[in-house]
């Protein structure tokens, strides 16, 4: 678990806050307009396992396509990293618009960690979903509607969430069993 540049048929938590903890969510149309931009600017790029967004900050994890599954689009490594800028310059602009603010809105540029094990993955799917409870902005994170695990749960049509990683249904219903006792622990970082 290292930061990287994001490269071709990699996994990444990517995740971001607010400038001065700032919310980057002020009510509930910008969640609605950020997923619009991440399915224009990075949906065509990566696959998503999962997301939280929560007011002052988000979390992503993704997996970037390979070369071969994107080449039409992006030939190279370093047009991926500017993809995920544009994505969160343009809502900078927009919230600024509509906000009438000016500057900034996140806290220097996007974090990312590199996904190596498959522990991990899973962890971070647990940990991203549990993010709104963990922070005391709900009770119960299942009831956080700026989530993926709503897409896991309802298993909608037009989810952006990739699940296929879960070919294994007994394995998808361990996770959500488990993500539900909350038997994961919360503090994964410290322990990966």
């Amino acid at each position: 678990m290292y930061k990287a540049s994001l490269q071709f048929n990699q996994y990444y938590h990517l995740y971001n806050r607010g400038n001065n903890k700032e919310a980057l969510f002020k009510e509930g149309r910008n969640y609605y307009h950020f997923l619009d931009l991440y399915k224009k600017y990075i949906y065509p790029m990566a696959d998503l396992y999962a997301y939280c967004l929560l007011p002052t900050h988000f979390h992503f994890l993704i997996r970037i396509k390979s070369l071969s599954e994107i080449e039409d689009f992006y030939q190279e490594e370093s047009q991926i990293w500017r993809q995920v800028r544009t994505f969160l310059g343009t809502y900078t602009k927009s919230i600024n618009k509509t906000y009438n603010r000016t500057g900034h809105l996140f806290e220097g540029r996007y974090s990312r960690k590199i996904v190596l094990k498959d522990e991990y993955f899973f962890q971070l799917i647990s940990y991203i979903h549990q993010n709104p409870q963990t922070h005391g902005i709900v009770s119960d994170f299942r009831m956080w509607p700026y989530s993926s695990y709503q897409d896991y749960i309802h298993k909608y049509k037009k989810s952006i969430v990739t699940k296929s990683v879960f070919s294994d249904h007994e394995l998808y219903n361990t996770i959500l069993a488990k993500q539900e006792a909350y038997l994961f622990d919360i503090n994964i970082f410290d322990s990966v």
